[in-house]
């Protein structure tokens, strides 16, 4: 290994953190619901509990000129009032003064908070009650005022406090409960927590998230990723709603993800031609991973390499490529008809629009399609397609949801298996995996489709291309049914 190559690995080392970025913030956003609940919730919670904790306090203030009896004002040493001054504020905030407090107003204990302020530079000295209730407030300003000199005698000697301002009864709290404030903090708070939940879920969530986790976290090999591509292209097709495949052969499709097929299409072509195999199953654990659309796209990439392909619609109980290539099949071409034992091969064979690329599959759905996957003729048609065509692309139901992926992996060459990004746990992908290994079946490798990125997102067009193509709901809920 060069010097260069090992820089490069040391580089790529230290940026790959275990933590897909692109998928955390999507995890996180799609979860937006939940966020903007568990915001409300710290709100109303914030919001309940100021209102349990609030205790509404009332304040009376009164201001004073410090003097002296000698000189009924002030004294004529502004610091030595200022040092009175001092001695008067502890003298009103002594225990003696409040027992005077208790004693007048017959209470126990004064519940109050007893504050005196004086400015510095001046014989002036402010004192505020703070209670619990408006006339307590009151009561005791006016009861420390009425009995002052009763203890200050002791302490500052020929001090007197002339009143400058009377206290004035409050009607209004001093401290107002503002619990619009508590339930923003609630509402941060909360939506901060569900943040960080659904961030550490989706970092613990055991899916694939990269490329090079593929090896890592499942018991297969790597063929590459595919691009997310959105679906619709135009305004006009977001504004119509308009189904559409995504197809590597439509001129709108991005430069990404035509590159992203070409590269898996050599890696599958590579290995399937390296052990001599032609049939290859492709599945999916479960829906929406888009093995359809994959299977379609590798058909396509294969056929424009100048490879004869057959590309079978093996999902007879909820066929899809019929809707993606935009075929009209009539029902003597039917793949399902054939497997009752009617008609032939080459009855049944359709040749499309694109050279070199040949389709089997039907519009119609059979309820019973693992029955008929066992039928005998089954067999016989793979061999015949093996014969005629260089390529076999057999799309099939999910593996993880239904049986007809493994029957028709018993008669085929090799499975890929499409992985969607950030969807499927790794361990119920590799239970799949398992599966098709018990029924002797060859795992070709492991494609991550759908794959998004922030350097991705910035180049795709707007909309989205995952979706069910036409009116189809759920396995066990089809139209069309057939027995």
């Amino acid at each position: 290994m060069s010097r260069e190559e090992r820089q490069r690995e040391e580089i790529a080392g230290a940026v790959d953190t275990g933590i897909d970025l692109f998928t955390l913030v999507q995890d996180i956003l799609r979860n937006w619901w939940a966020i903007i609940l568990g915001a409300l919730a710290g709100a109303m919670l914030f919001y309940v509990a100021a209102n349990i904790k609030y205790v509404p306090e009332y304040t009376s203030t009164a201001t004073f000129v410090v003097g002296s009896k000698e000189s009924n004002y002030s004294y004529s040493n502004l610091s030595a009032t200022y040092n009175m001054a001092q001695v008067l504020e502890k003298t009103l905030k002594s225990n003696v003064m409040k027992k005077i407090i208790c004693e007048n107003l017959g209470i126990e204990e004064v519940d109050a908070k007893i504050q005196t302020d004086v400015m510095e530079g001046t014989n002036l000295l402010t004192l505020s009650v703070t209670a619990d209730n408006a006339r307590e407030s009151i009561d005791i300003i006016r009861t420390i005022m009425d009995h002052y000199t009763e203890v200050s005698i002791y302490t500052v000697g020929n001090a007197v406090l002339n009143v400058l301002e009377e206290p004035k009864m409050p009607y209004a709290s001093a401290n107002p409960l503002d619990a619009r404030a508590q339930a923003k903090k609630g509402f941060l708070a909360g939506a901060a927590i569900c943040t960080l939940l659904f961030g550490l879920l989706s970092v613990m969530h055991n899916t694939v998230k990269q490329e090079n986790e593929i090896e890592k976290k499942l018991d297969a090999r790597s063929l590459g990723s595919i691009s997310f591509e959105y679906k619709y292209k135009t305004v006009r097709d977001v504004l119509s709603r308009k189904k559409a495949a995504v197809l590597i052969d439509n001129p709108l499709s991005g430069f990404a993800f035509v590159e992203s097929y070409k590269k898996a299409t050599a890696k599958v072509e590579y290995q399937m031609a390296k052990e001599g195999r032609k049939a290859l199953v492709v599945t999916s654990v479960s829906e929406n991973e888009g093995k359809s659309t994959v299977a379609a796209n590798l058909a396509i990439s294969l056929a424009d390499q100048g490879k004869k392909v057959i590309l079978i619609d093996g999902d007879i109980r909820r066929p899809s490529q019929f809707l993606i290539f935009n075929q009209k099949e009539t029902e003597q071409k039917e793949l399902g008809e054939f497997l009752k034992g009617s008609g032939h091969l080459s009855d049944i064979l359709i040749t499309g629009d694109r050279p070199r690329l040949f389709f089997l599959g039907g519009r119609n759905c059979y309820s019973s399609s693992t029955e008929l996957l066992y039928s005998e003729r089954l067999p016989i048609l793979l061999e015949a397609c093996r014969k005629s065509a260089d390529y076999v692309i057999i799309d099939t139901p999910p593996a993880g949801l239904l049986g007809d992926a493994q029957v028709w992996a018993q008669h085929a060459d090799a499975v890929l298996m499409v992985v969607r990004q950030n969807y499927m746990l790794a361990e119920d992908v590799n239970d799949i995996l398992d599966e098709f290994r018990d029924g002797h079946a060859k795992i070709l490798g492991v494609v991550l489709n759908g794959v998004k990125s922030f350097a991705g997102a910035a180049d795709q067009t707007i909309g989205r291309y995952y979706g069910k193509y036409g009116e189809y709901g759920y396995y066990g809920h089809y139209n069309h049914r057939r027995k």
